[in-house]
């Protein structure tokens, strides 16, 4: 039966903002009553959608890119305001918030920015540290999930429940309702821990007509492995792991992983991009996915003249960041880069690519096309 996607982002409406009275907050037995006060309202320009805060300390708030972003543009809003909830669920105490980061790459399914808390807009404030969420990345199928966002023109922190559906390319797939407005947000699991961002409806149509929808989080650990690249564990700066030690674990096997580079660059009349050396060598980055795993965007490549960069000697072709999983395109095997020349190891099971990705290690998985096979080299498989 052939089947036909209909994803429906969930682009933000326009709320006005208004005066409310200063919210009490108190600790509760129940962790997601908890959790929920770090979930923010959210407003950039015209667009509204929600947050969470990360980082209390700091004021870091995490939520969509397209809700920061003027994704047609790819330029980033100049104003946004953020505001904590009453004890009915309604935006009580506002804040100017400033872009810190943000990224919308449909392509490579990424669609989250980081929002700074400034001052306060109006006579009340709540004291740092803020409400903050901490993260949880080894979520399995099956596990309840819990929606949290300002949805739609209700202009009132609601949730929804339901359950993990599947793990796919850097979201999560679940049955939990997502609506208009609760872009952004936050998806906690029973205990209260972020697990994802609610993102898109996603309909699919078969057929006969017959419509089936379900809707997907950007999975918390994607926005961590995008961070990644301005840095060796930048996401720490933002996020608090609820399981450090295990979500780090698999950086042990990491050799070597700064490629280098003095600079980026390419010619003005051919788009590939290259890796120059301060040893008067270049490397080659031989397609988009691989070039992402190392750095955000293409805002740092430099044009030179075509003999310019024929002055520097071609090498290699750079292979996916260490501690990338990767797999040949024509077979199952599923390795780990553990090094800047491509050193694979072989990850010899499902129960150990669980132990130290989580159940969602399949969705992480990146294929390297047999052409570019010859760039790495097989090492020694992980241990058991």
């Amino acid at each position: 039966m052939r089947m036909h996607a209909f994803i429906r982002r969930l682009f933000p409406f326009l709320l006005l903002t208004g005066a409310w009275a200063v919210p009490v907050r108190a600790q509760s037995i129940d962790p997601l009553a908890d959790a929920k006060q770090a979930v923010v309202w959210v407003a950039c320009g015209t667009s509204q959608g929600s947050g969470t805060v990360i980082n209390g300390h700091e004021g870091y708030v995490l939520t969509n890119g397209h809700v920061a972003m003027d994704i047609h543009t790819g330029t980033i809003k100049p104003s946004c305001e953020v505001a904590f909830a009453d004890i009915s669920g309604r935006p009580q105490i506002y804040y100017r918030a400033s872009v810190i980061r943000a990224v919308f790459n449909e392509k490579l399914n990424q669609d989250f920015a980081m929002l700074q808390i400034g001052a306060p807009i109006g006579q009340t404030a709540l004291s740092r540290p803020y409400p903050s969420a901490v993260t949880y990345e080894f979520p399995f199928k099956g596990d309840r999930v819990h929606v949290y966002g300002y949805s739609g023109m209700r202009d009132r922190l609601l949730t929804h429940s339901g359950t993990i559906l599947d793990f796919v390319a850097g979201f999560i797939q679940t049955d939990a309702e997502v609506n208009p407005g609760d872009s952004g947000g936050a998806g906690f699991d029973d205990l209260g821990r972020l697990i994802g961002i609610p993102t898109r409806i996603v309909t699919l149509t078969d057929s006969q007509g017959n419509e089936t929808v379900y809707y997907e989080l950007v999975d918390i650990r994607a926005v961590m492995t995008w961070l990644d690249t301005f840095g060796f564990n930048e996401h720490d700066t933002y996020f608090t792991h609820a399981d450090p030690d295990r979500y780090h674990r698999s950086a042990v096997f990491i050799t070597q992983d700064n490629l280098g580079c003095s600079s980026l660059g390419r010619t003005h009349a051919v788009s590939s991009v290259y890796c120059i050396m301060v040893d008067g060598t270049r490397l080659a980055f031989p397609n988009d996915l691989t070039f992402f795993s190392w750095f955000p965007d293409f805002s740092d490549i430099r044009l030179y003249d075509a003999d310019a960069l024929a002055g520097y000697r071609l090498t290699r072709n750079a292979t996916f960041k260490p501690g990338t999983l990767v797999k040949l395109r024509t077979a199952p095997q599923v390795y780990v880069v553990v090094d800047v020349f491509g050193t694979l190891r072989w990850v010899p099971s499902e129960l150990r690519a669980t132990e130290l990705w989580g159940p969602a290690w399949a969705g992480l998985v990146r294929d390297v096309p047999d052409e570019f096979w010859i760039n790495y080299t097989i090492g020694q498989p992980l241990e058991g």
